[in-house]
């Protein structure tokens, strides 16, 4: 690319002090084809990690013969099972990145979630599905550090946030665009006289040739070695003691709680809400495929109302206390899934107004959560406490998940949305607590970034 100073950053400009592109700015050595390998895999990251379980009811349905009235507990007995291996796994993958660099990670991650749809789809009995499940859950443990360890890497402090919404943006934009593709693949392999049950299994295989595009574009173009502060190649056990060391701070304490809330809630929305809209579309008589795609539209809805909300509260959280942004993420999420019990009909048009409102809840909860533990991260060590903070998301989605499959088949089935919506609650009130707290020590908190 040019050098010039008349370049414009529209398309992203290399000078001495790093690439720029649009209003974000990159630390030096940062190319652009290490900035397109980061979008390109946001771009599958959140749909390959999600897919699993907007199809499941297909599968748990279709392939597995399983009854109704089980998949409640089924669906989070799976997302139990993953997220106790991702507790084990999250802390030594960032501390592994930290060591030997970001890319062989990356790369192992998306490998790993090929192979897991390539086999999921084969399982014939439910301990071979739960065998499978966590060789996905190890891929999403290295999916899920890599993406906010890289994106913090590559980017400046005061666009930090921007950064992170870039990204998340490119997340959703994937998820609207492949489940959109993918969602209504099951009917149409029906349409062809091709069974249900080899449909399932071309549909998944169909996410699994994917990841195993995005590991090669990885291989080929992110930016190789490890971080910079850890050139040294510190012991492994040193960086990951820097994880939990980290949460001695009152404002990281807040963003490990915060990974919790944020996680859970997208954990709710791929584990229950298909889950709970295909079995209503089944029970107002509509087949397997057909309430399967109906489903799979509102959470396309979800995520699209997220995608032009992205670049909107990135913009706000740049400009005010991160704390005090996490505050503004719970509200609003507080609101979103609270709005589902008022709903009388959940396939009626009014769902489209509370997928609005979720989908905006989702994504300024994770932009605040990112930002800020990116924020607060010490520069050394920062995979291991990234590492630690997902850690801290993998135990939301495991309490939302335990929780919820026994609200929804012995409770109500909105029973996992209002748990989700009073942990918004309680985390509102948290940051609220800290925000009196720092401005009656210190005055009035000034904005983290400008």
């Amino acid at each position: 690319m040019a050098t010039s100073a008349s370049d414009t950053a529209a398309t992203g400009t290399l000078r001495d002090e790093g690439l720029r592109f649009g209003p974000l700015a990159m630390n030096p050595g940062v190319r652009p084809k290490h900035l397109f390998a980061l979008y390109f895999a946001s771009f599958f990251g959140i749909a390959s990690m999600s897919f699993i379980n907007t199809s499941q009811p297909y599968v748990l349905t279709e392939l597995m013969n399983i009854p109704l009235a089980e998949q409640g507990v089924l669906s989070g007995q799976l997302t139990v099972a993953q997220e106790i291996t991702l507790l084990i796994l999250l802390g030594p993958v960032g501390a592994l990145s930290d060591k030997f660099g970001r890319k062989p990670i990356y790369v192992v991650a998306f490998l790993l979630l090929g192979l897991a749809y390539f086999l999921y789809p084969l399982a014939g009995t439910i301990l071979v599905l739960f065998l499978f499940r966590l060789i996905f859950a190890a891929g999403v443990s290295a999916n899920s550090v890599m993406l906010p360890a890289v994106a913090n890497d590559y980017t400046q402090e005061h666009c930090r946030a921007k950064m992170i919404a870039s990204c998340f943006i490119f997340n959703g934009l994937g998820l609207v665009v492949l489940i959109s593709l993918l969602r209504g693949l099951p009917v149409r392999f029906s349409d062809m006289g091709i069974d249900p049950v080899t449909a399932g299994q071309y549909w998944l295989w169909t996410v699994s040739g994917l990841c195993l595009v995005v590991a090669a574009v990885l291989a080929l173009f992110l930016k190789p070695g490890a971080p910079q502060q850890l050139q040294k190649r510190e012991p492994l056990l040193a960086t990951f003691r820097v994880g939990l060391k980290a949460a001695r701070s009152g404002r990281i304490l807040l963003a490990y709680a915060a990974a919790s809330v944020s996680r859970g809630d997208l954990s709710v929305m791929s584990t229950f809400f298909t889950l709970w809209l295909t079995q209503v579309g089944i029970e107002q008589g509509l087949s397997t495929a057909e309430a399967s795609k109906t489903a799979l539209t509102f959470y396309v809805v979800v995520q699209g109302f997220a995608l032009p909300w992205a670049p909107i509260a990135g913009y706000i959280l740049d400009r005010i206390d991160r704390v005090a942004g996490l505050a503004m993420a719970m509200f609003i999420g507080f609101v979103g899934y609270g709005s589902l019990y008022l709903l009388e009909n959940p396939l009626g048009n009014w769902m489209y107004l509370c997928a609005a409102l979720i989908g905006m809840a989702e994504m300024t909860a994770n932009l605040s959560a990112t930002s800020l533990i990116g924020k607060e991260a010490p520069e050394r060590g920062r995979g291991a406490v990234l590492g630690m903070w997902t850690w801290f998301g993998a135990l939301g989605i495991l309490t939302v998940a335990m929780v919820g499959g026994y609200l929804f088949d012995n409770v109500s089935k909105i029973g996992p949305f209002m748990f989700v919506a009073a942990a918004n609650l309680a985390l509102l009130l948290f940051a609220v607590y800290l925000l009196l707290k720092r401005n009656g020590a210190e005055g009035p908190a000034a904005p983290d970034a400008q």
